[in-house]
């Protein structure tokens, strides 16, 4: 279920907008929740239980983390010179344990099921040029989609309870919403918990201006991707599969398309999910900003896939 598909238009958003106006405002969280997790059941079947454990894991380390600070806090009262220094000190290495076990878990199961056969392949390719006849086996895996996306924001979640930016979310509701907000699951945009949790937890209504900005952002990212993303894969793939045909203009042209192919397909995307995001009242970061107008390739960069280039600024 694309996010431009009639099914996900016609029939899932507008039941989820009808389902979360229904719902009593207190009990919202739990109908976006629903709507997420049946959402990625759709497009992955028994895998949406990686974005299960991700959270259970996501949530018990943030939690875990603001023990052991609130243990050192009571241990600290009254203290003060090198006798609170040192003490601080050792709480601050159990809660760097703590969340290098975090990351390591989360990434080991991200590194596991997206590169495990990208490894595998390229140890062959050298174990071959030495001459081995050792040959590891690749495995067939079934990569849950979007595990990127929320991967990475379930790491700048516990990030930030260990820098003390947030608190450790008690109601594992809360760190499952933030993880599995529909509209974010396949493409992004990776939002901080401090940018969406508390809005996607309030249940506040449905607002004609919202949904209205929604609608025409929505359409604009659907005359992106349908009218010029899709037109334009004709264009490329026409040339690319039959390139001996054309001459050295009409190649030059369609890797030019192809760039512009790729944008408006990303773009347009975010477009529908950031506009779906509107309808409830959510703002999700914006991803692109005009990457062609930039005068260099790094203004690009930073134009493009903003959401990511933020992340790796701030956690990395």
């Amino acid at each position: 279920m694309a996010y431009h598909t009639s099914i996900y238009l016609f029939l899932f958003l507008p039941a989820a907008l009808l389902a979360y106006q229904l719902t009593p405002k207190k009990f919202r969280w739990m109908t976006l929740l629903l709507c997420g997790y049946t959402f990625f059941w759709t497009v992955s079947g028994k895998l949406v239980f990686y974005l299960m454990g991700t959270t259970v894991v996501t949530h018990d380390i943030g939690i875990w983390i603001s023990l052991v600070k609130l243990q050192c806090k009571m241990n600290i009262a009254g203290l003060h010179g090198e006798e609170s220094h040192a003490i601080k000190k050792q709480y601050k290495k159990k809660e760097k344990r703590i969340l290098a076990g975090g990351i390591f878990i989360l990434v080991s199961v991200l590194a596991y099921l997206k590169y495990y056969n990208f490894f595998i392949q390229n140890a062959n390719i050298l174990l071959h040029g030495v001459g081995s006849q050792l040959l590891l086996e690749a495995k067939i895996l079934v990569l849950p989609i979007g595990i990127s996306f929320y991967t990475l924001q379930a790491i700048g979640y516990i990030i930030d309870v260990y820098w003390g930016k947030i608190d450790g979310q008690q109601h594992p509701g809360k760190v499952a919403l933030f993880l599995g907000f529909f509209p974010q699951i396949m493409e992004g945009p990776i939002s901080l918990y401090s940018q969406t949790a508390d809005t996607l937890w309030a249940g506040t209504s449905l607002r004609g201006e919202n949904i209205s900005k929604g609608c025409i952002r929505i359409l604009w990212g659907l005359f992106k991707k349908m009218v010029i993303a899709d037109r334009l894969y004709v264009l490329v793939q026409a040339v690319f599969e039959h390139y001996e045909n054309y001459h050295g203009v009409i190649i030059a042209v369609a890797a030019v398309a192809y760039t512009i192919q790729l944008y408006m397909e990303f773009s347009g995307c975010m477009d529908i999910i950031i506009g779906s995001g509107r309808m409830f009242g959510m703002t999700l970061p914006e991803n692109f900003c005009q990457p062609f107008a930039s005068k260099n390739a790094a203004e690009f960069w930073r134009r493009w896939h903003i959401t990511l280039g933020v992340w790796f600024k701030t956690y990395i």
